[in-house]
């Protein structure tokens, strides 16, 4: 279904641009579970690529676009979390009572434990060093301890005009958009390099968000975050899915669910509404209430219907409110 020609299209565009790292993922022919492929049940096979911040990413899909023809989606980038099962009546998870699990990494939020398994999460850890001119030091601060890398955080002067500031930082906050944030507090003047922290991999809370569209929840849009900030981070999502998601002939009902079932943000797009009780410039019904009620209310038998089955397109401007959401 045009894979062949996407991995094309791309190692050709990867010859002239250093900035991209392509590895291609595994295809849902491969298992008799689709949910398997690195892609997922609602993507398929895709190609994991690299990019540089949102920038490179639309830059990239334009050359798609114009050099190929190729309108391809961007998902949000998927991080490693190493899950240790504590001991409980739910660690088996189906595996087999001979084979409890006891850890496992995880990238595939799919495959996230379920409401109820004992559990603990670690997030892998990178040392971030920051170089940005002086003038700007307050902002950079500030971003690193919104990206929660406030603690061990030092400052070096390089020279007069630049410091160097360097902080360990979940991987999960810098593969995001920190590139991009970055570069907005400094005037993109700050520049920053990574490299494996110590220890690899750091105990933390967190919380597997759910996007759901219409009470059907959307893999894609699934991330994971702090639980301190998961309030917040999943109201951002919402509202931004609510200016970006097209408007249908059916309500559409955004909903963030926390593991646990726990609904914590919610926003609803309204549904194009015509007006039945005018046809031909005539009002239906004359001045009979009860008739133009049951106008009314077959219209929304209809639109009820048609919330049940309708389907949400999503666009890139959706991915983009899932990565960009901090």
């Amino acid at each position: 279904n045009g894979f062949d020609e996407l991995s094309a299209a791309v190692e050709r565009l990867a010859l002239n641009d250093s900035g991209l790292e392509v590895h291609t993922t595994s295809a849902g022919s491969s298992s008799n579970d689709s949910s398997s492929s690195d892609g997922g049940p609602f993507l398929g096979p895709g190609l994991r690529v690299g990019f540089q911040g949102l920038l490179h990413v639309e830059v990239f899909r334009q050359r798609l676009k114009d050099e190929f023809g190729l309108d391809a989606l961007v998902t949000p980038p998927k991080v490693p979390y190493n899950i240790k099962y504590l001991k409980g009546k739910n660690n088996l998870l189906g595996k087999g009572k001979d084979e409890a699990i006891e850890e496992e990494i995880i990238e595939d939020l799919s495959k996230w434990p379920s409401s109820g398994t004992r559990y603990e999460v670690f997030e892998p850890m990178v040392e971030v060093r920051v170089m940005a001119p002086m003038d700007h030091a307050g902002n950079v601060m500030e971003l690193i301890k919104r990206k929660r890398g406030e603690t061990h955080m030092t400052t070096t002067p390089i020279d007069e005009r630049t410091w160097l500031f360097t902080s360990q930082m979940p991987w999960g906050e810098v593969v995001t958009d920190f590139h991009d944030q970055l570069k907005t507090t400094t005037a993109g003047y700050g520049s920053f390099d990574v490299v494996d922290g110590d220890p690899p991999f750091q105990k933390s809370k967190l919380n597997k968000i759910d996007i759901l569209l219409n009470d059907e929840v959307v893999d894609p849009l699934s991330f994971v975050c702090h639980v301190d900030q998961a309030p917040a981070q999943a109201r951002s999502v919402c509202k931004k899915l609510h200016e970006v998601l097209p408007r249908q002939q059916f309500v559409t009902v955004i909903q963030a669910k926390a593991v646990g079932g726990k609904i914590i943000a919610s926003e609803r797009i309204k549904a194009y509404r015509k007006d039945v009780l005018t046809k031909g410039g005539k009002t239906m019904g004359g001045g009979d209430i009860t008739r133009k009620m049951k106008l009314l209310q077959k219209q929304k038998r209809g639109k009820k219907r048609q919330q049940s089955g309708g389907k949400v397109t999503l666009s890139q401007a959706a991915f983009n409110s899932v990565i960009s959401r901090s």
